[in-house]
């Protein structure tokens, strides 16, 4: 976002090409103090630590003709980027190369051919089978028919023990179960959350919520969800 004057009035311009040099910077300061994390671990932080209330603490608005339209995951993304919390983030949502490659053999319509013309190799005899396995900082899934399970494991960021509490916002029209509800987690060390969403009413629409991993000691650390109900009737 750039504000400038053009000698008669003010002018306001946002988009992806005023974030970029922002988020670059922030990436580099995470980098700097955490040097062997991942590009994925410093999307992460990122991503879990951003704010999705505006400096009053009111929502976020999208940009619209119409007045108080308030703004979704759709819009922000995981929300305004809070670089000192970002530095530390309590938790990380950490993944690597062949976690990519997982990914990208679990997307319809992409085979063993395509993945060895693209990459130089084909698909791992393990696979994953939703695209929304990966382990990523939100939880997106198209075409929610009955019930899907997914999983996600978070990374202790620091040396410190610390305890968390899992809260769910859940989306309209669908009833989300996170396993465990509170856990322990050591210092630089991982736990695997297994996580159920169910529909229960199909709106042909996009709906939003998040998970929110509320630590005792200081950390807050959010995850997004965002989920197209098709169906309540399925497997």
């Amino acid at each position: 976002m750039i504000l400038f004057f053009t000698g008669q009035s003010f002018a306001l311009l946002s988009g992806t090409s005023m974030a970029t040099p922002h988020i670059a910077g922030v990436a580099a300061l995470i980098k700097h103090k955490h040097p062997k994390w991942s590009p994925a671990a410093i999307t992460s932080a990122m991503m879990t630590t951003a704010d999705v209330t505006d400096q009053l603490g009111s929502p976020i608005l999208a940009q619209s003709t119409n007045a108080l339209v308030h703004a979704t995951p759709f819009d922000f993304g995981a929300g305004f980027i809070n670089p000192t919390r970002a530095i530390d983030p309590g938790l990380i949502f950490n993944s690597h190369f062949r976690h990519y490659v997982q990914f990208l053999c679990a997307v319809p319509g992409v085979d063993d051919r395509s993945v060895r013309q693209a990459i130089g190799f084909g698909c791992p005899k393990k696979t994953k089978p939703w695209c929304s396995d990966l382990n990523t900082a939100s939880i997106t899934v198209l075409n929610l028919v009955g019930s899907r399970n997914l999983t996600r494991e978070v990374t202790n960021a620091g040396s410190a023990n610390e305890t968390y509490n899992v809260i769910v916002r859940q989306p309209l029209g669908v009833e989300v179960t996170v396993k465990p509800q509170a856990f322990k987690i050591r210092g630089n060390g991982s736990r695997r959350l297994k996580i159920v969403l169910k529909a229960i009413e199909a709106r042909r629409a996009y709906s939003f919520g998040e998970m929110v991993l509320k630590g005792k000691k200081k950390h807050t650390v959010r995850v997004p969800i965002s989920v197209y109900v098709s169906s309540s009737i399925g497997s």
